[in-house]
This record gives C-alpha cells, sequence and structure tokens, in this order.
C-alpha cells in the first residue's frame, strides 16, 4: 500500500485573512470524501493521505466561493491554499 502522507494548507478571504470555521473537503478517485474544518487562522490539514493518487480538493464557507481544483499526491504537501472570491 502506498504511504500515508500529510496534505495542509490555508483558506483565506479575498484580501489575505485566514478564514475560520471553512469546511475542507478532500475526495479521492473511489468517491470516498474527508472533511477537515479550518482553525482561527484559516489552516487546515488532512493526515495520512494516500501518496501516488489524484484527489479532488473543494472548500464550502458562508461567506465565499472558492474553485475546486485537482491535486496530484506524491508526498506531504504544504501550502495548499484557496483564496475564496466575493
Amino acid at each position: 500500500t502506498a504511504a500515508g502522507v500529510e496534505v495542509s494548507g490555508r483558506v483565506m478571504t479575498p484580501d489575505g485573512r485566514g478564514l475560520r470555521n471553512a469546511t475542507v473537503t478532500i475526495t479521492d478517485s473511489k468517491g470516498v470524501q474527508r472533511t477537515a474544518t479550518t482553525g482561527s487562522f484559516g489552516s487546515y490539514s488532512f493526515e495520512d493521505v494516500e501518496a501516488g493518487s489524484s484527489f479532488v480538493m473543494g472548500v464550502t464557507s458562508k461567506r465565499y466561493r472558492f474553485s475546486s481544483r485537482v491535486i496530484n499526491v506524491t508526498d506531504s504537501l504544504t501550502n495548499v491554499d484557496f483564496v475564496g472570491m466575493e
């Protein structure tokens, strides 16, 4: 089995401030979803993510819209940041 790695980053407002209580979702190729809630500075982290796979990541928030993105995980990823749109 592939090693579990970490995927982390921040969710920010359009002006660059951390957004707390946003929900970050990571979905694997089988459609299995995991979620994390951002902390007070907009930080989130997923542990034990399968390396060698692609995932769709998205953010939901009451105040802002976010574009989803596909990430290819080969090793731990930091700075997978999302910036809200007005």
